[in-house]
């Protein structure tokens, strides 16, 4: 019987959910096991209305994210992938990218960013996709 003074509802609500708390989890369990289709459609077209009302938003986190180490890392191995780069263990791969300091073939100093002839690359053969070394831009041209 519903309350004419909300507050007095509030309070009735409250401790009901409060004496039922097993009850109502076991609810709840039993509609998510029941109800699992409907759920993941309600949860995509959530998810769909959230990612169009906050573009912005999410760009800009991408963003910043991209500049942290974790987000280097994972654009990295990502980009790896995309090219058909192939391991076991992407995370020690990326750890032994990063500690090269020289190229593998000529011993030229590697950096970082957009400079062609000494900048780190990751040489894999491109049928296997096996890496076979990091070496500077104008080795991996060079390579066969």
């Amino acid at each position: 019987m519903p309350y004419e003074d909300k507050e007095k509802q509030r309070e009735y609500n409250k401790e009901y959910r409060e004496k039922n708390k097993e009850k109502i989890k076991q609810q709840r369990k039993e509609y998510r096991e029941n109800n699992k289709e409907k759920i993941k459609e309600q949860q995509k077209i959530n998810s769909k209305k959230y990612r169009e009302a906050n573009k912005e938003k999410r760009a800009e986190e991408q963003k910043e994210y991209n500049k942290t180490e974790n987000g280097k890392k994972c654009c990295r191995i990502s980009k790896w992938k995309k090219i058909g780069i192939k391991s076991d263990d992407y995370n020690s791969l990326y750890e032994y990218y990063l500690n090269v300091k020289n190229c593998e073939e000529c011993n030229i100093e590697l950096v970082e960013g957009n400079g062609f002839a000494n900048k780190k690359h990751l040489d894999h053969d491109h049928s296997s996709g096996l890496v076979r070394n990091v070496l500077c831009g104008k080795c991996n041209v060079s390579r066969k």
